[in-house]
């Protein structure tokens, strides 16, 4: 008997299907809200816009009528059209201006064909009227941005509802429905020792309880059939009985196997992704802080750090936090929910404290309690709760949830409620989520594998030197770039980087050296303008990057500490570039050289190891 496995287009489908409704759901009912409250308000605001166009208007042809009177004639006063353009850039509701004589002729005007209300210019017997055109109403620009903010959420909306499903698919229902599969395949061979397991509901766990009772039925079968040979050995006295009922058992026993003294309703130890979800959400909330941290730090200076290292320093002791904190959640402190529980509440006071944070020490103290805190929590989760995952593809849930779903969160509602507020909000949201971090699922009892001080191979090398420039892009270059005002703006580049390395393949150490050097060349600004370039480089790190760890994560020897190097490796280039007065495309360009000779040094990995 052979049972067909899941196709994996059978999966991603229905999780593509969600998101994409979701979003469509999601964008359309913002679009009508914000059209019906666009309607509601847009008589008001247009008659205040052509208000102020009026108020404009006159204050101007004012000023012509003025000239007029102390006999100085339009076509005489100097610099008219720079004028009118300054008074049409300082005012929003007007759009443009235009001086016509009393023959129609123009005399100055701020573009060809302006329109509009009519304002007299009259003294010293000569007349002339002043065209103002008003701009639309004012808000128009805002709009806008909330058009494109609206349009970015509906896209997250249905971007986290698809990978929340797809997620499900993956790392729940499709290994729960192999170990089905798995379990009825050992049945067919003839081995009735599988067990139901505990961890899934629904129609698969309905099946796996349905086959456990199956093989019971089976098991109290071969029970009676042993009893019934027991009593016949006990009335043979020659052995002829027990001859030939041996050589009714003998292809049975050899045929079948069972799980002697154990029923086949006993519940299989859990095995699942369930700390991996954890581990995620918690990650989410954490990461979400990236944005706001370069700037916030930014702006509260130091009287002993130089400005140059303003942004990284706070990263630097959070990211050396963090590793400590990793080190005591591997350790039996691990082990304790309460201190998970203790940890998580910690974690969400160091970040709803930034919100009355004003020096720059205490910040960066707070982001040191934080990154301790989030250490022990993602190392007691993953060493010491059941997992089932491959380094892959906990990798690739790990960057989607801290560097796609978190940024654009992050940016949406820093935009609407400020920086400070949104650490508020971020602590608020680690404070709600600690009890299900803490007590979301047992324990392992497995005893994990004391820390060793292997020599590091080349892939994680080479993971640690791909990965770096993508970290410093994240963590200091775009909040302390293109968004320190905008940060919908960064977030969304964050986001990019993290969707390249997402759909990133596995690529050699030359295809990945390619892609930082792309990387590097756009961080030049050859296209003139920064926010496009800034977005092409994001682009290329994030392939760059993402097909490192893809090609080298499941050979990495060290993988998460190569990752944790490889942020420390960034924060360092960041600030030791900016100190000399270098750019970060030379640093990134070395990086990407490096890389490349790695596939001269040695073979690429072949297959990701299991985690």
């Amino acid at each position: 008997m052979t049972v067909t496995q899941p196709d994996h287009a059978s999966v991603r489908s229905p999780a593509a299907i969600i998101g994409v409704v979701v979003a469509i759901v999601v964008g359309l009912s913002a679009w009508f809200l914000l059209d019906a409250g666009l309607r509601r308000s847009a008589p008001a605001l247009e008659e205040a816009t052509r208000t102020g166009a009026a108020t404009v208007g006159q204050a101007v042809a004012g000023q012509f009528s003025h000239a007029l009177q102390l006999g100085i004639p339009l076509d005489k006063l100097p610099g008219i059209e720079p004028y009118l353009h300054r008074i049409a850039d300082s005012s929003p509701q007007v759009q443009g201006l235009a001086i016509i004589d009393a023959a129609g002729k123009t005399v100055a005007a701020t573009a060809e064909g302006v329109t509009g209300e009519s304002f007299p210019i009259a003294g010293d017997g000569t007349s002339a009227t002043l065209v103002v055109a008003g701009e639309s109403p004012l808000i128009d620009q805002a709009v806008r941005q909330v058009r494109i903010a609206l349009t970015i959420a509906a896209v997250l909306c249905g971007a986290v509802a698809g990978g929340i499903l797809g997620g499900f698919f993956a790392f729940n229902l499709a290994p729960a429905h192999a170990r089905l599969l798995g379990d009825m395949e050992r049945v067919a061979s003839g081995d009735f020792t599988p067990q139901a397991h505990d961890e899934d509901r629904g129609p698969i766990y309905a099946a796996s309880r349905a086959l456990a009772r199956s093989i019971d039925r089976v098991k109290a079968a071969r029970r009676n059939l042993v009893e019934a040979v027991a009593t016949i050995r006990a009335i043979d006295f020659d052995g002829s009985l027990g001859r030939r009922v041996d050589a009714i058992l003998k292809p049975i026993d050899s045929r079948y196997a069972f799980a002697d003294d154990r029923d086949g309703l006993d519940v299989a130890a859990p095995r699942g992704s369930g700390a991996v979800w954890r581990v995620a959400v918690l990650l989410c909330v954490y990461a979400a802080a990236f944005p706001y941290v370069a700037n916030f730090a930014i702006d509260r200076e130091s009287a002993v750090v130089p400005t140059a290292w303003l942004p990284v320093m706070p990263l630097l002791a959070e990211l050396g936090a963090a590793l400590a904190g990793a080190l005591a959640g591997r350790s039996r402190a691990g082990h304790s929910s309460a201190l998970l529980a203790l940890a998580g509440l910690l974690l969400a006071a160091a970040l709803g404290g930034t919100y009355w944070c004003r020096t720059y020490d205490v910040f960066v103290m707070l982001r040191a309690a934080a990154g301790v805190c989030a250490g022990f929590i993602v190392a007691a989760l993953l060493v010491h709760r059941p997992v089932e995952q491959s380094r892959r593809g906990l990798a690739v849930l790990l960057i989607f949830a801290a560097l796609f779903a978190a940024p654009l969160v992050s940016g949406l509602y820093a935009e609407a409620i400020g920086r400070r507020s949104g650490f508020m909000m971020l602590g608020i949201a680690a404070l709600l989520i600690a009890p299900f971090v803490a007590y979301g699922e047992a324990r392992t009892d497995r005893t994990p594998p004391r820390p060793t001080i292997a020599a590091a191979t080349l892939p994680d090398i080479l993971l640690a030197l791909a990965t770096a420039p993508a970290a410093a892009m994240v963590l200091v270059v775009l909040p302390a770039g293109i968004g320190f005002d905008n940060y919908l703006l960064g977030s969304g580049a964050a986001a990019l980087l993290a969707l390249a390395a997402l759909i990133a393949p596995a690529l050699p150490p030359l295809g990945c050296g390619a892609a930082l050097l792309i990387g590097a060349a756009a961080l030049h600004d050859p296209l003139g303008n920064a926010v496009a370039s800034t977005l092409v480089a994001c682009a290329a790190l994030g392939l760059g990057g993402g097909a490192a760890v893809k090609s080298c994560v499941g050979e990495a020897r060290h993988p998460w500490f190569s990752i944790g190097c490889a942020a420390a490796l960034g924060l360092a280039l960041t600030g030791a570039t900016s100190e000399a007065g270098l750019t970060l495309a030379l640093a990134v360009t070395i990086v990407a050289l490096l890389v490349a000779a790695g596939q001269f040094l040695g073979r690429r990995p072949a297959e990701p190891a299991a985690a």
